[in-house]
C-alpha cells in the first residue's frame, strides 16, 4: 500500500499555480475514464468512484510542475480513507465541491 511517505516519484506537496486543475487539499473523485485505457493498473482502476483528498502533484525537478513540452500531463496523488495514496492523471479525476461527502 502506498502512503504519503512512500511515494517514489518527485512530487510537490505545496503548490499554487493558476493552470493547475487541483490545489493541495481539494477533494477529488476518480472518474469512469480511469478504466478507458490499457495503461492504468488494476490497482489504479480499483479506485474508480472513490473520493479522496489531493495531497501532491508530480514534478520533474521538484520546482516546476511541468518542466518542458515533452511533459504534457500532471499526475495528482490522492489520499483516500486509511491513508492509502494513488497517483492519477488529471483527466481521471473530477473536482468535488461539496466536501461533506468526504469521510
Amino acid at each position: 500500500m502506498m502512503t504519503k511517505d512512500t511515494i517514489k516519484a518527485k512530487v510537490m506537496f505545496d503548490w499554487n499555480h493558476h493552470n493547475c486543475k487541483f490545489s493541495p487539499g481539494n477533494s477529488a473523485m476518480v472518474n469512469d475514464q480511469v478504466t478507458d485505457n490499457v495503461y492504468n493498473s488494476n490497482r489504479r482502476r480499483s479506485f474508480k468512484g472513490m473520493i479522496g483528498k489531493v495531497i501532491a502533484v508530480s514534478t520533474p525537478d521538484g520546482i516546476r510542475i511541468r518542466g518542458d513540452q515533452r511533459r504534457m500531463y500532471s499526475t495528482y496523488y490522492v489520499e483516500f480513507e486509511g491513508n492509502e495514496v494513488c497517483g492519477f492523471d488529471a483527466m481521471h479525476l473530477d473536482k468535488i465541491y461539496n466536501t461533506n461527502e468526504i469521510g
